[in-house]
């Protein structure tokens, strides 16, 4: 058989029923530089063509591998068996290759032709994110090298390096934002949404969102109002520059000038960022900070995420009267631990080690102490309390996030 080169490094093949799922892994995927068929991506290509010829060569030719997203809708539509028929035929065609990767809505689905030893992934527990990284994974072992799509110099990562030549226009504003002084900053950001967007390079764009959210966070009026329209402001910018300009914001709330990791993000705002997180034309900035915090996840009680999750609490109750919280946890990690000096106080939810409080309003500190959506909390309390019930911390304890 003739060397195949291939269009696309992955094909996407799922039932329509699934798409909300799909199409966010198909967004990191782009994000991450991957050639991937995705149908809504193929809409000029596809309109007007014989779409059983052409799915056949996608399915069957044009890439390295196919990932079936199998379900029941998937076992029972006529496309999608057209396209696993045209899938397996290059299987069969590639023996002793991989080519099919299949993941499972559903493991009781079975399909015809589908060897039941066939390496598989299960999707209930898993994110579009962790799907896309997988694929990208099996595409590095495979030989394939991915652009680095949204990488950013080390000097814009740690802007307190990045260069500023005396006299330049963006030198002067550069300037101006870093100046903490708020009669300066307004004019500042005033003039940003002049700017000629296409002078500018990535970098320079991102390092730009990197100190509107530095401006905002110190409360400059005119930041704030723009943080608090950030949508809208956005929209008046060309899509990509837009796109570099919130990476900057996104990067500044958990990254410092050195470019080093937060131990306390700077999560004053950072509920206006995420409240981008399912705007599809953002779906890259989204990807693009997730995969920076991967290395750190074990020191942030949530990512930001394509598909934004709940972030679930479990409540331990001792019955005494009021009744004292033994034990809470987010994961596997338990947050009330021994009072001490050895942890800086601001970390803390200082405020309930020295009051009676409800679930209502342990789930408030909760969210402004770690920058939490309050909508994304959810505490499950065992033994069940009214929500009017009255709750204390053991004495001499706090609730407290322990970083590494």
């Amino acid at each position: 058989m003739a060397t195949i080169e291939p269009t696309y490094h992955v094909a996407l093949s799922f039932a329509d029923e699934d798409r909300d799922f799909v199409e966010k892994v198909a967004a990191q995927l782009r994000s991450d530089g991957v050639e991937v068929f995705y149908d809504a991506y193929e809409e000029a290509d596809l309109w007007g063509k014989n779409l059983y010829d052409r799915l056949k060569d996608v399915y069957q030719n044009q890439a390295l591998f196919t990932v079936m997203f199998i379900s029941e809708h998937y076992r029972d539509k006529l496309w999608t068996n057209h396209e696993r028929k045209a899938a397996q035929q290059r299987a069969l065609a590639d023996v002793g290759k991989e080519y099919i990767l299949p993941a499972y809505f559903d493991t009781t689905i079975t399909l015809p032709g589908l060897a039941k030893g066939t390496g598989s992934i299960s999707l209930p527990k898993k994110t579009p994110e962790q799907v896309a990284n997988l694929i990208v994974k099996k595409l590095v072992a495979a030989g394939v090298e991915l652009p680095r799509t949204l990488s950013y110099s080390d000097n814009a990562k740690a802007d307190i390096d990045f260069p500023m030549p005396k006299g330049k226009a963006f030198t002067n504003l550069l300037t101006d934002l870093k100046s903490h002084d708020w009669y300066t900053q307004e004019p500042a950001i005033g003039t940003i949404f002049e700017l000629d967007w296409s002078a500018l390079t990535p970098d320079q764009i991102f390092v730009l969102g990197r100190n509107i959210y530095q401006c905002a966070d110190g409360e400059e009026r005119s930041a704030k109002e723009l943080l608090a329209n950030l949508r809208r402001e956005l929209a008046r910018l060309p899509e990509e520059a837009a796109t570099h300009l919130l990476n900057g914001m996104f990067f500044e709330v958990y990254f410092n000038s050195e470019g080093e990791f937060r131990p306390r993000p700077k999560g004053r705002y950072l509920e206006r960022l995420l409240a981008l997180q399912e705007v599809k034309k953002f779906a890259s900035s989204i990807s693009f900070i997730r995969r920076a915090l991967e290395p750190y996840q074990d020191q942030l009680p949530f990512l930001p995420s394509l598909t934004p999750e709940l972030i679930r609490f479990k409540l331990g109750v001792r019955e005494t009267d009021p009744p004292t919280v033994k034990s809470l946890k987010l994961g596997r990690r338990e947050l009330v631990v021994k009072a001490d000096d050895t942890h800086d106080p601001s970390d803390r939810v200082w405020k309930l080690s020295h009051i009676t409080f409800t679930l209502a309003s342990l789930k408030q500190n909760l969210a402004e102490a770690w920058n939490i959506p309050v909508t994304r909390i959810e505490i499950a309390c065992h033994p069940k309390l009214e929500p009017s019930a009255k709750l204390r911390l053991p004495k001499d304890h706090d609730i407290r996030w322990l970083r590494p």
